[in-house]
């Protein structure tokens, strides 16, 4: 998925992420972890791409590149089951573009990629968690169709 942004001036291209994306993937994870004041080590962050190249039917990462420099990232994680309405969905995690390259809409390329993919791949619906004052990546979620009725809770369960 190639674009030329408006005014031809950038190239524009989603793709899966390869192995060899692994250090650009991993510095938008960082920036992410940042954003949410989280710490992981590099070991952790590399052998969770790792993981996910290598476990594509479970987890794909999608690569955002704007004339060929990673510009952000976005994953879609596969197996979730809907026990009420008996199909398949999907989560999508790590959204991150890199502070230079937003507001020009890489985000939302990203999404609609990972929308595309799970649609074909059978996937009932897709779920994502933002945090509640994230009001600029809600508001893009709502422009594409998300809705919520519900909040998020979580509990650790081992290692934090």
């Amino acid at each position: 998925m190639k674009n030329r942004q408006e005014g031809g001036e950038e190239l524009l291209e989603i793709r899966q992420a390869r192995l060899e994306d692994e250090q650009d993937v991993c510095a938008l994870w960082k920036m992410l972890l940042h954003f949410y004041r989280k710490e992981a080590p590099d070991e952790i962050l590399k052998r969770s791409f790792r993981y996910a190249i290598g476990h594509p039917e479970r987890i794909l990462i999608f690569l955002a590149l704007v004339d060929g420099r990673a510009a952000g990232t976005a994953s879609l994680h596969f197996g979730h089951y809907s026990t009420w309405n008996d199909y398949w969905y999907g989560h999508i995690e790590d959204l991150i573009v890199a502070p230079e390259f937003r507001r020009r809409g890489v985000a939302r390329r990203l999404l609609e990629k990972i929308k595309e993919v799970a649609a074909q791949a059978g996937l009932g619906r897709l779920e994502l968690l933002v945090l509640n004052d994230n009001l600029p990546a809600r508001s893009l979620y709502e422009k594409l169709g998300f809705t919520t009725d519900s909040a998020a809770y979580e509990l650790q369960l081992g290692k934090p």
